[in-house]
């Protein structure tokens, strides 16, 4: 009996205690709760992204003005570019501090962090990944970048690019694509994706409906279409789409491109009802958060209006307006539309509902500010940057090799470097020149930039004549719309020629670019990295891969993510024999 009572005694304390407890609410209730105490105009900010700057010290008048749009305003999202990564932390937490509702903080991660801030781990483009094959590596890459992210205070990386590259002549995202097999893009998106979310990070499917294919248009030659009927889409753009969907994405963003199959307009995505609702919502099943791509395009703004296109993207269907020209005049015109009846206030409470569940669901009501002083410990650790040189040189791809490697060996005094480069002020140039400078000393060294005079060929060829081996490094990236290769007749016959006066001591490193093969049909080898710098990949990891292998320690794997030509199809890389 006694026992009995002891039991019954300790269940009611224990009940008693239990009762005591705040039931933890769910993100959705949170949510909510918070959306019934906002006013029409508090709601609509919440669906605003204005750009700020990571490099902002704190005295900086732009800060007075964030500071200003996150307070007094409401401004429910920020899109973060620039600065180290401390320093993007800093500005940040000051933003959190100031507002009543969590911030939600996005940036594009296409690199990983070190894309945009300084100090942080900076990885090559999506096709080096698909190169690789290595779905593991893509895993372990994505994990890197959203830790980074989310210890910077980043919560939603507009990644990733799920553009398909199926022209040879119009290679329009080069790196930032997958490439054109569409079942390993549909691998490396899944992998990306779990990847983001183990590290409690937001991921963006973009730039919907697809660049790929995507051409100028007639009516709007800053505006571009994608002039392909509902089957070939299904099969490849929205195929794409689909995939990423299934895999989990919790934003789509559109892009200024019009569909006319689908559309029966020229209206670009970024306010055609048919292509967000029709497509996004109804087709592909979305019920994530549709956002703009960026809205301030002076040829966005001169067609459609700077308020008025924030509005009607409204209208379309999208639930967040990115980067608007003006953000207060842009708050001021959606609110008025929805007073006046021209949107519905139904439509703005679903979108802002779908806002604060994430920010809720991902802590941000209890922990909104970063610690700065961790940052060291997370980001740009040697152990990152290592994983990032293993991405490089396992995706480097050899496209030709005529007996040239592995080289048995290399004798500086007797070596010729030529850069050509396809602007004069080419970044990252003069770092590969010191790279090899400190490898290989005693190598002679060329550039071959646009404007100089053209006796420098002479002596180019005179010397690479009396070498025992000649490097060309190519950094000329491709042309949108134009020019998959843009090397003139003129040049393209030089430095071919070159294989003539060196027989079979040529070898060729594209850096970024592996259409430039076909201007180049005698070089004896020929090699491709993925990173053409800035949101194209980083390049420069890929000197140290030229480096290892020249000095025999890399053996290129790559496998091409993209076909170049009949001889040069999809999945093609050649391997050392031995």
């Amino acid at each position: 009996m006694k026992k009995r009572i002891l039991l019954l005694a300790s269940a009611l304390i224990y009940l008693n205690v239990y009762a005591q407890q705040p039931a933890v609410e769910s993100p959705r209730a949170k949510a909510k709760k918070t959306l019934a105490g906002l006013s029409l105009e508090r709601k609509v900010a919440q669906l605003l992204c204005v750009e700020i700057s990571g490099d902002a010290a704190a005295d900086d008048p732009r800060m007075k003005n964030w500071l200003s749009l996150a307070k007094d305003h409401g401004i429910g999202g920020f899109v973060i570019y620039g600065g180290t990564a401390r320093n993007a932390a800093m500005v940040i937490n000051k933003l959190q501090e100031a507002a009543a509702i969590p911030i939600l903080i996005s940036t594009d991660f296409e690199g990983g962090a070190g894309q945009q801030f300084k100090g942080a781990t900076e990885f090559p483009p999506n096709m080096a990944f698909a190169a690789t094959h290595s779905d593991d590596l893509m895993s372990k890459a994505a994990q890197v970048m959203a830790k980074e992210g989310r210890a910077i205070g980043i919560h939603l990386s507009y990644t990733p690019v799920v553009d398909v590259t199926l022209s040879a002549d119009n290679p329009q995202e080069s790196g930032r694509s997958f490439g054109g097999d569409l079942s390993l893009m549909n691998t490396m998106i899944k992998t990306y994706v779990s990847a983001y979310h183990k590290q409690g990070m937001l991921v963006t499917a973009k730039h919907f409906p697809g660049r790929g294919d995507m051409k100028g248009g007639p009516a709007y030659p800053s505006f571009t279409t994608l002039n392909k009927d509902i089957t070939q889409l299904g099969k490849q753009e929205f195929n794409a789409f689909s995939h990423a969907v299934a895999a989990g994405v919790d934003f789509i963003m559109t892009e200024h491109i019009a569909v006319p199959s689908v559309s029966g307009n020229m209206q670009p995505a970024s306010v055609e009802p048919k292509l967000v609702k029709g497509i996004i919502r109804d087709k592909l099943k979305f019920k994530g958060i549709i956002t703009t791509d960026d809205l301030w395009y002076e040829h966005v703004v001169s067609r459609f209006g700077k308020d008025e296109v924030a509005v009607m993207a409204i209208e379309a269907g999208h639930d967040i307006v990115l980067k608007p020209k003006d953000p207060l005049t842009a708050l001021k015109a959606i609110t008025d539309a929805v007073k006046n009846g021209r949107i519905p206030l139904a439509q703005i409470d679903s979108s802002v509902i779908k806002l604060l569940v994430k920010k809720y669901a991902m802590g941000l009501g209890e922990k909104k500010i970063v610690e700065v002083d961790k940052l060291a410990g997370i980001v740009g650790t040697p152990e990152n940057l290592k994983l990032v040189q293993e991405v490089a040189d396992r995706s480097v791809t050899m496209l030709r090799n005529n007996n040239v490697l592995p080289l048995k060996a290399i004798n500086p005094a007797k070596t010729v470097h030529i850069t050509v480069q396809k602007i004069a002020d080419q970044p990252n140039v003069e770092e590969l020149k010191q790279t090899l400078s400190k490898s290989f000393e005693g190598i002679r060294q060329f550039s071959i930039v646009p404007g100089q005079d053209k006796k420098i060929y002479g002596e180019i060829l005179k010397t690479a004549s009396e070498a025992e081996l000649v490097i060309i490094s190519l950094f000329v990236q491709r042309e949108r719309h134009v020019d998959p290769a843009p090397l003139s007749r003129e040049l393209s016959s030089m430095l071919d020629g070159m294989s003539s006066a060196v027989p079979g001591k040529v070898v060729v490193m594209s850096f970024g670019n592996p259409y430039l093969i076909n201007k180049l049909p005698h070089a004896p080898a020929f090699l491709v990295g993925y990173g053409e710098g800035g949101f194209y990949g980083n390049q420069t990891v890929y000197f140290n891969s030229l480096v290892s292998l020249l000095k025999g320690q890399l053996k290129p794997t790559g496998k091409l993510p993209v076909a170049i030509s009949v001889e040069y199809p999809m999945g093609f890389g050649l391997q050392y024999k031995n």
